[in-house]
């Protein structure tokens, strides 16, 4: 009787939800369930299984942290290493930039002094043209 209780009561959810939903409502059913026998056919007492689960929920919770600690320490030391990486490259940056005005500057006095070389030349050439 019970169990076409159950029955009806999953199916109309299942029926109202999604196909997706299914196998969630499924799932909690199996574990309400699970939970249901294993403490019916747990050969300790109820208060030793509490304090089992509550030492292993701790040491989980524990390990959670710890793995929690490890991650934020990695990321934090990613992002120091990303920074100081930012901070190289944007040296090497102006350093090259500096470099290329540099050249930049060289090259412009050398097409000045090309440019006056070639008036002197220019010059000469039109008194040696007016001259003869």
């Amino acid at each position: 009787m019970k169990y076409n209780n159950y029955r009806n009561a999953l199916s109309s959810l299942s029926a109202q939800k999604t196909d997706s939903t299914l196998p969630v409502v499924a799932l909690l059913a199996g574990l309400a369930i699970g939970a249901v026998i294993g403490v019916l056919f747990a050969p300790e007492r109820g208060a030793d299984i509490r304090t089992k689960i509550s030492d292993k929920a701790k040491d989980l919770s524990d390990a959670a942290k710890d793995k929690l600690h490890l991650v934020k320490s990695k990321v934090l030391s990613e992002a120091d290493q990303l920074a100081e990486l930012k901070d190289q490259a944007l040296e090497k940056a102006k350093t090259k930039s500096k470099e290329a005005l540099n050249a930049a500057g060289d090259i412009v006095d050398q097409l000045k002094s090309k440019a006056k070389d070639l008036e002197s030349d220019a010059k000469l050439t039109v008194e040696k043209t007016l001259n003869s």
